[in-house]
């Protein structure tokens, strides 16, 4: 089976060719009953082990005598994964009951190695199961897009019911592990946790409550009845002639039809929370904000929130900087720290120097913050990444004249070799796009106190020397202005919606990719399949290579490429795949033009790997050869253009035999 180890910088999958295996100690036989247990358990579900038992299809599980009453062990799991690699040869049983916390749709995803299934009834009944999700062959670990077979169709969930299910394993050999994620009203693609589990056994009631639910509505009963003087019904469960799952006096004192079955989905107090979920969770009806915190009940309960605690709209549960309360008001959701407030823009002194190869911007490399245009690169160049010849920049920023009263001349000089271009508010003022020795170049204008302009220098190098540089200077008493006190740009460092030529694409998000913030250039194309550069930012595309954007802060897991199972290796080799990177460790994009090689260390101790391979950046895999017998390790990690590395990939081991 494949091993997947993932470089936590870049995203790097390592595979190693080549099955592994795993010895473990005999495990103590427990023959448990097979009958019902007699209490069902919150929090966790057990997981039964059937050991030597060959093959790899749930049906040769299915078909031992051992399955499903005499299982060789018995463990608790307290969420619906299981990572570690016990061993080869067994089958794996895990069943209970799944309550989800709020009525809707929700869909559920699983992985494994090997076959693996999941089946979910449509209520508490074993009997009523069907197989919903499988994994045919194998997948990585929560690898959940590999077969379509993964994802199950919608189930309609009711809060606070329980659900039957079972999770079905068969391993043959290698890896093995498998996961239950789910996604529905409020959650995100995540593994089911204990808190939605109980263990498979006898419900307390007849009705879908567990011990801690029955007692919180008992007292929850009494204490309307109490308090609203009503006449208190001590049958249990509670008195409901519609069985829509709401107490008949809660409906009455709500103005509800305690007759009405189908008044439990409506919404009076238009909070996101149906009736009969208000009911549940001791929400109050007909008051969209039971605690008054200025969160509606339903935001903060699909937040993950109390809708009957004013505290917790001071806290900020997703550590952005903003409380629960400002995100609300903000229209941000509350638990993404990437979804913030927006505040104003950021701003830094000085430009914005975007640098391309060729000398008409034909491929773009990198954007930095240049605090001066005072450039004299000679037969140099600017960076690792770009020649010392053949090469073009763009600067971009935003002049505000420093005087505070009347009308003062600015003069604008520009000093090049070779050509430049300079604009002023998107006109071109300085226009000398040849080929020459330095030569300065002169334009004055006027500005009222505070005014601003955009400014925008472009240059390119042909050959020789390369220089460039842009003063400015008051004519009213003929002294340089300091740049970095009257020229400013968006930080490339904070995102931001704003948007000067309304052209539908950010500021900041055109300097990062080689755009123009002061032109409309939506409708232009950057790359060579006709892409233009509005489609390209609305598909979250980079202009250029049309890679996938990665928002910063958001897992690397999201990027795992789909692979093949990888074929054994001949003896004394091993051969080594891996995906190229999309994004750098803060979340900015990474082209393939910018990634220069791979460096492969290995050996055969874990803490000295004493050999090292080199391999260039458009490949994605390598075969070592001539190996010795026993236990190789290796790391990889990755290296740009300007000499940046990632650290090292976790180790991965192989036997060699």
């Amino acid at each position: 089976m494949a091993m997947e180890r993932q470089l936590g910088l870049v995203g790097i999958i390592l595979l190693l060719g080549g099955c592994q295996s795993w010895t473990i100690s005999d495990v103590e036989s427990l023959p448990p009953t097979a009958s019902l247990p007699e209490a069902s358990e919150p929090g966790k579900v057990d997981l039964r082990y059937y050991d030597n038992i060959p093959g790899r299809a749930i049906t040769d599980l299915l078909e031992s005598p051992k399955y499903p009453g005499v299982p060789d062990e018995i463990i608790e799991i307290t969420s619906l994964e299981v990572t570690e690699n016990r061993g080869d040869n067994y089958g794996a049983l895990a069943r209970g009951y799944i309550v989800p916390p709020t009525s809707g749709e929700y869909t559920f995803f699983i992985s494994g190695d090997d076959e693996t299934q999941l089946w979910l009834s449509s209520d508490r009944n074993p009997n009523n199961s069907s197989l919903v999700a499988t994994v045919t062959g194998w997948t990585g670990r929560k690898q959940y897009a590999k077969y379509s077979s993964q994802t199950s169709p919608i189930q309609f969930l009711t809060a606070g019911s329980h659900y039957y299910f079972e999770v079905r394993l068969k391993e043959a050999s290698g890896a093995d592990h498998f996961s239950v994620a789910w996604q529905g009203p409020g959650i995100s693609q995540q593994v089911i946790a204990g808190n939605y589990l109980y263990s498979w056994g006898e419900l307390p009631y007849d009705g879908e409550f567990s011990a801690a639910e029955s007692y919180s509505l008992g007292y929850r009963v009494g204490f309307l009845d109490g308090k609203e003087a009503l006449l208190f019904n001590p049958e249990f469960p509670m008195q409901d002639d519609d069985q829509d799952g709401i107490y008949d006096n809660w409906e009455v004192v709500h103005g509800l039809n305690p007759a009405n079955a189908a008044d439990a989905l409506s919404d009076p107090d238009n909070d996101l929370i149906v009736a009969a979920d208000e009911f549940l969770i001791g929400t109050e009806e007909n008051n969209e904000d039971t605690d008054g915190d200025g969160i509606p009940d339903g935001i903060e309960y699909a937040a993950g929130l109390t809708p009957r605690n004013p505290e917790d709209a001071k806290g900020d549960l997703d550590d952005d900087g903003f409380t629960n309360l400002e995100e609300h008001l903000a229209g941000t959701a509350l638990n993404d720290a990437q979804d913030v407030p927006e505040s104003d823009p950021v701003y830094v002194a000085g430009f914005v120097g975007q640098y391309y190869l060729g000398m008409d911007f034909e491929q773009f490399v990198t954007a930095r913050r240049d605090p001066t245009i005072d450039f004299n690169w000679g037969s140099g160049s600017p960076m690792g990444s770009i020649p010392g010849n053949n090469f073009s920049v763009r600067w971009v920023g935003e002049f505000t004249a420093p005087h505070d009263s009347g009308s003062r001349e600015y003069r604008f000089t520009v000093r090049t070799d070779d050509g430049n271009r300079l604009y002023l508010n998107a006109n071109r003022v300085i226009n000398d796009w040849s080929d020459h020795a330095p030569e300065s170049f002169i334009y004055t204008t006027s500005f009222q106190p505070g005014e601003s302009a955009t400014v925008t220098l472009e240059f390119y190098e042909n050959g020789g020397g390369a220089v460039a540089e842009l003063s400015i200077q008051d004519l009213s008493n003929n002294e340089p202005i300091s740049v970095v006190e009257t020229v400013k740009v968006p930080s490339l460092d904070h995102s931001h919606s704003q948007d000067t030529d309304a052209d539908g694409m950010p500021d900041t998000w055109e300097l990062r990719h080689g755009l123009n913030p002061w032109f409309g250039n939506a409708s232009e194309i950057s790359n060579n399949s006709g892409v233009s550069n509005i489609d390209a930012y609305t598909s979250g595309l980079n202009p250029w290579t049309l890679q996938p954007e990665i928002a910063a802060g958001s897992s690397p897991e999201n990027t795992i490429p789909e692979t093949s199972e990888p074929q054994p290796s001949e003896a004394g080799s091993v051969t080594l795949s891996w995906t190229a990177p999309g994004t750098r460790m803060d979340g900015t994009s990474i082209a393939l033009s910018e990634i220069d090689y791979y460096e492969i260390k290995y050996g055969q101790d874990p803490e000295k790997l004493t050999e090292t391979q080199r391999v260039d950046g458009a490949e994605t895999s390598y075969r070592i050869e001539n190996l010795s017998p026993g236990t190789w390790y290796f790391t990889i990690r990755v290296f740009d253009t300007t000499g940046l590395a990632s650290p090292p990939s976790e180790q991965v081991s192989h036997q060699v035999e």
